[in-house]
C-alpha cells in the first residue's frame, strides 16, 4: 500500500477485502461509492479538458474525456495541462537545463487533488479543465462551504468542511493531501512565489481555480519586447537566455535546445538576424550567432 509506505497509516496488509473493511470502504463485501471513487475504473466519474482556441468558451481546438479511479484522473489531468502549457529554460551552469513552467506545477496538481476531493458526486457532473489562451481553470462540481470565503482558509487556520471525508482521509493516507484544509493556502503560496496570478470562483454549481497566464492578446500581432529586442515567440525567449548564459549559439545547439530539425533551426536563426536580434559570425558549420 502506497500510504504504508509513506508512513501515515499503520494497518499491516494482510489481503484485500480485510484492508478495505479496516477503511471503512467496503460493506457486504461490496466497494461503497468511495472506494469506486478511489480505487474502481466505473464510469461514476470523469474528466473533461479542453483547449480552447482564445479566451472565450467557443471554439475548441482539442477535447478529450476519461473514466477511471482519482488519481488516474488527476495523473490524466495533471499531464494534460502540463503538455499544453509554456515552458522555459533556465541555465544554471549546469550539464542539464532548468525546465520552468508558466504556471507551479505544485499548484496544478493540489487543485486537481482538491477538485475531486471535494466534488459533489451526486451531482452526476464532470470535473472539467479548461486551457485558455490567457488562463486556466479547473472546475469542481461541488459548492464551496456556505457562509465561507476561500480567503479564510488561505489568511488563518480555518476548519476544514469535508464533503467527502473518507475519500480526503485516504488522499491524506498516501500523502496527495499533506494536511486538512491547506490546500487553498499551499496554491496561493506556490503562485505567489512563482508570480503567478490566480483566482478562486465560488460558483452557484461548483468551485473554479484559475490560473492566469501570461499572454499578448492585446497587441497579438505586435512583438513583445525583451532588453528592447522584438520576440515573437517562446522559441527567441529560450534561444535569448541560452546566449545570455554561453555567449553564443550554433545551429546544432538550437536543435538540441528546442528539440527541432536543422531546417527549422536554420529559419528560426536567420528569422532573429533580420529581426535584427541576433548577428551571425562565421561561416556555415562553424557559424555562431550572437545578441546584437
Amino acid at each position: 500500500m502506497h500510504a504504508q509506505d509513506v508512513g501515515r497509516i499503520a494497518i499491516e496488509y494482510t489481503n484485500k477485502e480485510t484492508v478495505l473493511n479496516q477503511l471503512e470502504l467496503i460493506e457486504d463485501n461490496k466497494l461503497l461509492n468511495a472506494g469506486k471513487v478511489l480505487f474502481s475504473d466505473d464510469v461514476l466519474q470523469d474528466v473533461q479538458m479542453a483547449i480552447f482556441a482564445t479566451n472565450e468558451r467557443l471554439t475548441f481546438n482539442d477535447i478529450q474525456r476519461y473514466h477511471g479511479s482519482v488519481l488516474k484522473l488527476v495523473d490524466i489531468a495533471e499531464n494534460y495541462i502540463k503538455s499544453n502549457i509554456h515552458w522555459r529554460a533556465e541555465f544554471t551552469g549546469e550539464i542539464r537545463r532548468r525546465e520552468i513552467p508558466e504556471i507551479p506545477t505544485d499548484a496544478i496538481r493540489e487543485a486537481l487533488v482538491n477538485s475531486f476531493c471535494h466534488k459533489d458526486y451526486s451531482s452526476g457532473e464532470s470535473n472539467e479543465v479548461a486551457i485558455y489562451k490567457d488562463r486556466i481553470e479547473i472546475y469542481n462540481p461541488g459548492a464551496f462551504p456556505e457562509g465561507l470565503e476561500p480567503r479564510d482558509y488561505i489568511e488563518r487556520a480555518e476548519r476544514p468542511i469535508r464533503r467527502n471525508p473518507k475519500i480526503a482521509r485516504m488522499l491524506y493516507y498516501s500523502k496527495d493531501i499533506e494536511s486538512f484544509g491547506t490546500g487553498l493556502r499551499r496554491i496561493a503560496n506556490a503562485c505567489d512565489n512563482a508570480g503567478v496570478r490566480y483566482e478562486f470562483q465560488k460558483k452557484k454549481t461548483g468551485f473554479v481555480v484559475c490560473f492566469y497566464r501570461y499572454t499578448n492578446e492585446k497587441n497579438e500581432d505586435k512583438p513583445i519586447k525583451a532588453d528592447k529586442k522584438p520576440i515573437r515567440n517562446e522559441r527567441y525567449t529560450q534561444i535569448i537566455e541560452y546566449i545570455k548564459e554561453r555567449g553564443s549559439i550554433s545551429n546544432k545547439e538550437t536543435r538540441e535546445l528546442l528539440g527541432i530539425a536543422d531546417s527549422t533551426a536554420k529559419r528560426l536563426l536567420k528569422k532573429m538576424v533580420e529581426d535584427k536580434i541576433l548577428i551571425g559570425k562565421g561561416e556555415r558549420k562553424a557559424r555562431k550567432y550572437l545578441l546584437r
